[in-house]
């Protein structure tokens, strides 16, 4: 097992509304030797794979600065500061889309990226989701919501039309559901 490495000190470089850039200073166990370390500290995220009652999938397309294009994604975002992730997942699927679930499980919580940032992601299925309330992004989102059959993410996977990371790892965490 890795030993933990000795943080000697740690300081804020920048803060922003959605992360804190921190840089620690930090000993390696195996050399002594110190060495800097980055972190972005981020709230934790939820996603939502929201199946509807006719077992269509509900995603959502949005632009993503990041990558500079727009992403067909499932809905998801961040858990506010004392929310539980739970509660998160189902007020983003309805802020994001206006559905709400009959029934919602927890399919699993992993790290989101571990080597650089300090945040969880919960991802969450959603069974028998109706439209409850027209959707209400967020100021910086703008959103368009799509049905398709669920059988067909395999296929938008395998195109290249569903690429985002964790939009994968929550397919993952459904078909692992869905054997059992």
């Amino acid at each position: 097992m890795a030993e933990e490495w000795k943080k000697t000190a740690s300081q804020t470089l920048s803060a922003t509304r959605s992360f804190t850039l921190r840089r620690d200073t930090v000993v390696n166990p195996r050399n002594e030797k110190e060495m800097e370390a980055f972190v972005i500290e981020c709230p934790d995220w939820v996603n939502v794979v929201a199946l509807t009652k006719d077992e269509e999938i509900i995603l959502v397309r949005q632009f993503r600065h990041g990558v500079g294009k727009s992403s067909l994604e499932i809905p998801g975002g961040t858990v506010d500061v004392g929310e539980d992730p739970r509660e998160a997942a189902a007020r983003e699927l309805l802020e994001e889309t206006g559905y709400a679930p009959e029934r919602l499980l927890h399919l699993g919580t992993l790290d989101a990226q571990p080597a650089m940032q300090n945040n969880r992601l919960h991802t969450y299925l959603a069974l028998g989701c109706e439209v409850k309330a027209p959707p209400d992004p967020d100021d910086g989102e703008d959103i368009k919501v799509e049905l398709r059959p669920a059988a067909s993410v395999e296929a938008l996977v395998l195109s290249g039309e569903i690429t985002h990371s964790m939009m994968l790892t929550a397919f993952y965490w459904w078909s692992l559901r869905k054997e059992s």
